[in-house]
């Protein structure tokens, strides 16, 4: 029997990760993730793959793999299906749900299960539940397309009182509760729904043995995996880090992963070769943005990455210690009130939630649930207005336009999220500056600098830590898992592990290059 390991994205960038394992008899994806890099050689936010065309587009441009995967109702009749390479693709492990490791899961048929955290399929669910559907997005449930025009090339969406949305297949390492079931089978839309299985992943689910292991990563539900095949083991980190509250479950997986003596070690790489002079952990952001709280009067408001939500968490203690409340959008607190059916702690009670000025009738379903159930909890505008000092408001770059009813006189802005790596993401926070002048707001954590008639922008470190390893904390995991074969995925610097590791045999993959396990 032979087992090949395909690296069909995300070899050489932060993400778009998608990595197929193939034996002889059973095929699985680790990760599917959309490749934001790629994408943005083509498009940005006002201009998106066309949803009319299904994966027309995404195959035009090479963003999608050229194999026999795809859900039938995304496939416009001038693609030829003849140049989709044949594939069975048993199933999909997700390490986590953010975007650019599951972005494009709901392409793929529905018949392809998912295996992942109970965390993670929550997450999705919920993500999907209160954002826009699109293909892509469909990653817990889908709605059905058809085709139409005179050469069925075009998609639409079928008729919502006729068509049930379907759900996807999920596997999780523990039997879910009824209260999670109740959740998992139904949706806030007003289409009738054909709920996918939630169950617990036994033996006879799993298309190679695999055991999982929950780590410590910027999003709650992260997972590293170790696959056994004929040949031996492969262990793979997904992304990971080794502080925050969940660094011990980091630990147990390099720990777990030891004994195994893997062939192959398949690990992140973001932050090599990263010029970075200090590692700070969610204790030195807690610390420093408490300061930074503890010396305003006004309105404080902390800017961190969506579904970051252990940075709540830091923030919801610092508002508890400076006597505030704080205040989230009401799409936090959907997703907060999702997360408590597998987590121990319901946040949804000790938070205020934002009631923008958006008239109801054009408020999603989700929406209108999430204010008629804490409708005791919503805060107007004109309420932070009148006493500023007494809210920590969690608001985005994409929230300022919400500051306009509010209208802060001063205050501070805390930002404790990652910087700008893109030219994209600097027009971003040029922007974000702007809004900050116009309020007269405290940048803390970035400034602006004019140099020459040119921007240039700074960022503090210590009120932002990163969901990843360091260069140096990845090489002792290594050490101590001990593999065969080491290869980078995840990193835009996969030579740096080759430089740095003399010792040990690295391969250095490029999108589509397969090895055969040995």
């Amino acid at each position: 029997m032979t087992t090949n390991l395909s690296i069909l994205d995300g070899a050489t960038t932060i993400g778009g990760t998608k990595i197929l394992l193939q034996s002889d008899e059973k095929e699985i994806f680790l990760d599917f993730g959309k490749n934001f890099k790629k994408e943005s050689r083509f498009y940005e936010e006002y201009l998106k793959p066309r949803p009319s065309r299904g994966i027309h587009d995404y195959l035009t441009l090479e963003l999608l793999p050229r194999l026999n995967i795809y859900r039938k109702d995304l496939i416009p009749s001038d693609i030829n299906k003849k140049t989709l390479k044949n594939a069975d693709l048993d199933g999909v492990l997700v390490s986590h749900a953010h975007m650019d490791h599951v972005g494009y899961i709901g392409l793929l048929k529905k018949e392809i299960p998912v295996f992942s955290s109970a965390m993670s399929a929550v997450l999705l669910k919920a993500i999907q539940d209160s954002g826009r559907s699109t293909g892509c997005s469909e990653v817990a449930y889908t709605k059905p397309r058809e085709k139409t025009g005179k050469q069925n090339r075009i998609l639409k969406t079928k008729h919502w009182r006729k068509s049930p949305t379907s759900g996807r297949d999920f596997f999780i390492p523990t039997n879910p509760s009824e209260e999670l079931l109740n959740f998992w089978q139904t949706t806030p839309g007003g289409r009738n729904h054909e709920a996918g299985k939630l169950k617990k992943c036994k033996e006879k689910n799993k298309p190679f043995h695999f055991e999982s292991f929950e780590v410590s990563h910027s999003i709650f539900g992260a997972t590293a995996y170790c696959i056994e095949t004929e040949e031996g083991w492969i262990a793979y980190t997904g992304d990971l880090r080794f502080h925050g509250k969940n660094k011990q479950k980091t630990e147990k997986f390099v720990q777990e992963a030891s004994k195994i003596n893997p062939k192959i070690l398949i690990t992140e790489g973001t932050r090599t070769g990263r010029d970075e002079i200090e590692n700070k952990t969610e204790e030195n952001v807690y610390k420093n943005c408490l300061a930074a709280t503890e010396e305003e009067n006004g309105l404080v408001i902390a800017d961190f990455s969506p579904r970051n939500f252990e940075r709540l968490e830091t923030f919801l203690k610092i508002s508890q210690k400076t006597g505030r409340e704080l205040v989230v959008t009401t799409k936090d607190a959907y997703i907060l009130e999702s997360l408590s059916r597998v987590n121990e702690e319901d946040l949804t009670s000790d938070v205020k939630i934002y009631k923008d000025l958006s008239a109801w009738k054009r408020r999603d379903k989700w929406e209108k649930q999430i204010l008629e159930k804490f409708e005791e909890q919503t805060v107007d505008p004109k309420e932070i207005d009148r006493n500023p000092g007494s809210y920590l408001l969690c608001f985005s770059f994409w929230d300022m336009k919400n500051l306009l009813d509010i209208n802060p006189e001063g205050g501070r802005y805390i930002y404790s999220t990652s910087e700008a790596f893109s030219e994209e993401q600097k027009l971003d926070v040029e922007r974000l500056w702007n809004w900050l002048q116009y309020f007269n707001l405290e940048a803390i954590g970035f400034g602006v600098k004019k140099e020459n008639n040119q921007t240039k922008l700074e960022f503090k470190s210590g009120y932002h830590c990163s969901g990843h390893a360091t260069p140096e904390q990845l090489f002792e995991m290594i050490d101590t898992i001990d593999p065969g074969t080491v290869i980078p995925v995840h990193t835009e610097n996969p030579e740096f592990f080759k430089k740095n590791l003399t010792t040990r045999n690295v391969e250095i993959l490029k999108d589509g290059n397969k090895i055969t396990v040995k």
